[in-house]
C-alpha cells in the first residue's frame, strides 16, 4: 500500500524557495500556480479537486462546510489511514478542514485535539485565558485521549518566550510549527498514517524566526495602509526578515523531509500562494492575483523522480495524484502528474475582501469608493510557454507570450469564468469565530 504526506509551506513564494530549497529531491514543476491569493481557498482546492467559487469558499462564506467529499473523506472511505498537522487556523477544524481526518493536530495558534473529541475549541469559547487555559487542557489531555502534548509544549514556550518576566524575553527560539511537527515525527505519533497532510507557518506575517535568523529592523507594518495610502515600510526591511523565516524553514524542513521520506513513498512539497512586498503597490496577499502571489512551488519526491516540468499545471493537479498515487476514485478537475502531463490553461480567482478586512477598513476611516475598488473579483490565466494573464485594478497586465492558438487571452479567461458553476452560500465569516479564535486571526493579519 502506498503511502503520501503533502505538505504545504505556507506563504513561501516560488523566488524565495529557488533560492533557499534548492537541497530538496524529487521532481519539480516550475510553472505551478495556486487557485487562489490566500490559504482557505487555496487549500479547498487541494482538499476537493474544484475551483474554491465551486464548493462555496471564498472572503464572504469561510469554512469547509460543502457537500463534495474531501480528499481525506474519500481516502478514509477506502481504508486508509488519515492524519493532519497544521500551524494555520484557516486551514484547521474551526474552518472544518478536518473532515475526514482520524486526527487532526496543531500548534499554539491552532490547537486543535483529535478528531470527533471535545476540547481546545470548547476551552477557547468558555472564557478562559492565559495560562489557565493551558492548565485546564493539560488536564483533560493526560487521560490520554488527546495527541497534542507537544502542540501544548509548544504553546506554554511561545506564551513563556513572550513574558517580560523572564530573561530575553521575545527574543528566545521559537517556531510556527516546524519544531512541533519535527518532534511528532522523530516519536514516531504518525507511523500508522497513509496520508498525512502538513501545513507549517514559519514563512507567514509577523516574520519572527528564531534568533539566529532575525535581521536587526522591526517587520511589523499595516499591510493595508501600505497598500492603500502614501505610508510604505523599508521593503528591504520587510524582504530581509521574511527571507530569514524562509531560511529557517529550509534547514527545519530538511530535517522533517528527512523523517517524512523514511516514513512516506511519496512526500509532495508545495505553496499555497506567495507574498507582496511592495510590487504592484501591494503588500503581503491583501487582494489581487498577481504572479508573486499566485506562482507557487512544487515538488513531488519519491524513488526515481528528479528533473523538471516547465508545463503549466495547478494545485487542483494535487488533487488528482494523490488519488492516482494512493489507488482511490474521486472526481477531479486536476490530472496526473506522474504521467505524461498535458500542457492546460490554470485559472486563478480573487473573490473580493474578507469581510473582516472591510470592517477593519471602514474602522480605520477608508472611503466606502476606497474599499469598493479593492472589494472587485479578478481572475488569472496561465497557460503555455511561461505566460500569465491577470486583471488588476488598473485593466489587463500580461507576463510572457501567449500560446499561438490564443487570440484573446483576456476573453478566454472571461469565457471559462462565466461557465464555471458556483456554489451560493451564506454569508459565514471569520467575524463568527470566538474572540479567543479573532484574537489569533489578528495576530496572523487575517482580520
Amino acid at each position: 500500500m502506498s503511502s503520501v504526506a503533502l505538505v504545504v509551506l505556507d506563504t513561501v513564494r516560488k523566488d524565495a524557495f529557488d533560492q533557499q530549497f534548492g537541497w530538496l529531491s524529487g521532481r519539480r514543476f516550475d510553472h505551478a500556480w495556486s487557485t487562489a491569493k490566500w490559504t482557505m481557498p487555496a487549500h479547498a482546492s487541494l482538499f476537493t479537486g474544484k475551483y474554491a467559487s465551486e464548493v462555496g469558499v471564498n472572503a464572504r462564506s469561510e469554512g469547509l462546510d460543502c457537500p463534495d467529499s474531501t480528499l481525506a473523506e474519500r481516502l478514509s472511505a477506502a481504508g486508509y489511514t488519515t492524519r493532519a498537522f497544521s500551524a494555520n487556523l484557516m486551514a484547521s477544524p474551526v474552518f472544518g478542514f478536518d473532515r475526514g481526518f482520524d486526527s487532526f493536530d496543531g500548534t499554539w495558534r491552532v490547537n486543535a485535539n483529535s478528531k470527533g473529541l471535545s476540547g481546545w475549541r470548547e476551552l477557547l469559547q468558555n472564557g478562559r485565558s492565559g495560562i489557565d487555559r493551558y492548565l485546564a487542557f493539560l488536564k483533560l489531555a493526560t487521560s490520554g485521549q488527546y495527541r497534542i502534548g507537544p502542540s501544548i509544549a509548544a504553546g506554554l514556550l511561545r506564551r513563556l518566550s513572550d513574558s517580560t518576566w523572564l530573561p530575553d524575553g521575545g527574543a528566545r527560539n521559537r517556531d510556527d510549527g516546524a519544531t512541533t511537527l519535527l518532534d511528532s515525527l522523530q516519536q514516531d505519533v504518525y507511523s500508522d498514517a497513509d496520508f498525512l497532510f502538513v501545513n507549517l507557518m514559519e514563512a507567514h506575517a509577523p516574520y519572527a524566526p528564531p534568533k539566529p535568523y532575525r535581521t536587526s529592523g522591526d517587520p511589523s507594518y499595516d499591510e493595508v495602509a501600505a497598500t492603500l495610502t502614501s505610508h510604505e515600510p523599508d521593503a528591504r526591511i520587510i524582504r530581509e526578515a521574511y527571507d530569514g523565516s524562509v531560511r529557517y524553514l529550509s534547514d527545519r524542513y530538511r530535517q522533517i523531509f528527512a523523517a517524512l521520506k523514511r516514513r512516506f513513498e511519496y512526500v509532495i512539497t508545495l505553496g499555497d500562494h506567495g507574498e507582496l512586498f511592495g510590487e504592484h503597490g501591494s503588500w503581503r496577499h491583501l487582494h489581487g492575483v498577481y504572479p508573486e502571489l499566485t506562482h507557487v512551488p512544487l515538488v513531488i519526491s519519491g524513488a526515481g523522480l528528479s528533473g523538471t516540468c516547465s508545463k503549466t499545471v495547478s494545485l487542483l493537479d494535487v488533487h488528482r495524484t494523490i488519488l492516482d498515487l494512493l489507488h482511490v476514485d474521486g472526481s477531479s478537475r486536476g490530472q496526473v502528474l506522474l504521467e505524461e502531463v498535458e500542457d492546460r490553461p490554470a485559472f486563478v480567482e480573487y473573490e473580493g475582501l474578507r469581510t473582516a478586512r472591510i470592517e477593519m477598513m471602514r474602522e480605520a476611516g477608508y472611503s466606502e469608493q476606497l474599499i469598493r475598488s479593492y472589494d472587485r473579483p479578478l481572475a488569472g490565466l496561465a497557460m503555455d510557454g511561461g505566460y500569465y494573464g491577470y486583471e488588476t485594478l488598473d485593466g489587463w497586465t500580461e507576463h510572457g507570450t501567449p500560446p499561438e492558438s490564443v487570440s484573446d487571452p483576456h476573453e478566454q479567461l472571461r469565457a471559462f469564468r462565466s461557465s464555471l458553476p458556483t456554489r451560493s452560500t451564506p454569508d459565514r465569516t471569520a467575524t463568527d469565530v470566538s474572540e479567543a479564535v479573532q484574537a489569533r486571526l489578528e495576530d496572523l493579519g487575517y482580520a
